[in-house]
């Protein structure tokens, strides 16, 4: 195994050198991660959890990083011999003390309670959440990380039933689809353990989504979260998309289409703009390697929240119509004239939030 040294944030860490990442590498390493851990540092900052628990922590990248720079206690946990050694160095390279522990990931979190857990594995989440809602203190936070998204996003459906007891939909806001079922399965076994979930930062970057969510025991909370879970159903032909209960659903668009349907999946905001806000004070004021995209990011996250109804890809529009495409900024700015919400998305530069419909949308356009 081929080690190297990289710093993330303020934080050294021998990590392995691999030319490809694959459940095969001796120790796990993702540097394309990076993000995601700077992102996880600014939240633990913000929120000063009286514990960490890095539950399948690899090289220790990211839990080393929260113990250093934002003074958690901090346990550690992986199966992996070679892993717990790699994890030892980089916390003697860092000068930090961690609790590493070499177990079954389930098996911890069957015996401990913790304030703050996270879930980053290789592939799908599922066999680790009710594990995690089991060991979790009330009104703490599950950080949870899904690489699967080719199930999640409708190219595999069949492995989203299976993994997530979902139906995915591949339409033009596919990834919004994939992230909102992965919060509803989470949210659908927090329910079960008479939990409830407020997500306060949840987003879609490259090949991963990535949610974290407050879990609050409670008929208040508990009921809100019920509230939010639904189905979506869409028409292929005139692109109108909106969420519906189970007795809702409907077989026909009022176009004369077919309507198709996702789901359940979580329907309701996928981030807390306060939080979000507090969030990209955070990251400006940090010293990261790619905190100016974290800091692009909850920029963006935090306004979409307030139309909750999936983006529209304009181009599919424009292509629907069989015209030419408007800029961006125009199309907005009709929007806000006729008297309608419209903000950007960060699941796609070409996408748009907005509280009018397919037909109004159309007919400004």
């Amino acid at each position: 195994m081929n080690l190297v040294e990289v710093v993330e944030g303020r934080t050294r860490l021998i990590v392995p050198q691999e030319e490809k990442l694959t459940k095969k590498n001796p120790v796990f390493y993702n540097p394309e991660m990076e993000l995601s851990r700077d992102i996880s540092i600014a939240v633990a900052r913000i929120l000063k959890p009286r514990e960490f628990c890095d539950l399948l922590a690899g090289s220790g990248a990211r839990g080393v990083r929260v113990a250093k720079e934002a003074d958690i206690p901090t346990t550690m946990n992986d199966l992996n011999p070679g892993a717990v050694e790699l994890m030892r160095k980089n916390c003697r390279l860092n000068g930090v003390e961690c609790r590493i522990t070499r177990l079954d990931a389930n098996q911890l979190l069957a015996n401990e309670r913790f304030e703050f857990i996270d879930i980053d594995p290789f592939g799908p989440p599922g066999r680790f959440i009710d594990s995690a809602l089991h060991s979790l203190k009330n009104k703490g936070i599950l950080a949870v990380t899904a690489t699967d998204t080719s199930a999640l996003c409708g190219t595999y459906p069949k492995a989203c039933r299976r993994k997530y007891d979902s139906v995915p939909l591949r339409t033009d806001y596919y990834n919004e689809l994939g992230l909102r079922i992965l919060i509803g399965f989470v949210a659908r076994n927090a329910l079960r353990h008479e939990f409830g979930i407020q997500p306060l930062f949840s987003h879609c970057t490259r090949h991963y989504f990535r949610t974290y969510l407050r879990v609050v025991r409670g008929g208040h909370r508990v009921n809100d979260t019920l509230k939010n879970l639904n189905f979506i159903q869409h028409c292929f032909s005139c692109l109108w998309r909106d969420y519906r209960g189970i007795n809702e659903l409907s077989q026909k668009c009022h176009c004369g289409g077919r309507l198709e349907t996702a789901g359940p999946l979580w329907s309701g905001e996928f981030a807390d703009k306060e939080f979000c806000h507090s969030l990209e004070e955070e990251l400006m004021n940090s010293e990261f390697n790619r905190g100016s995209d974290a800091v692009k990011l909850s920029s963006l996250i935090g306004p979409e929240q307030n139309i909750v109804l999936p983006y529209y890809n304009i181009h599919k529009i424009f292509k629907k119509m069989r015209k030419p495409a408007t800029p961006m900024p125009d199309i907005m700015r009709h929007l806000a004239e006729k008297g309608f919400d419209a903000e950007r998305t960060h699941f796609s530069g070409l996408g748009l939030r907005t509280n009018a419909k397919i037909s109004e949308i159309i007919e400004i356009i």
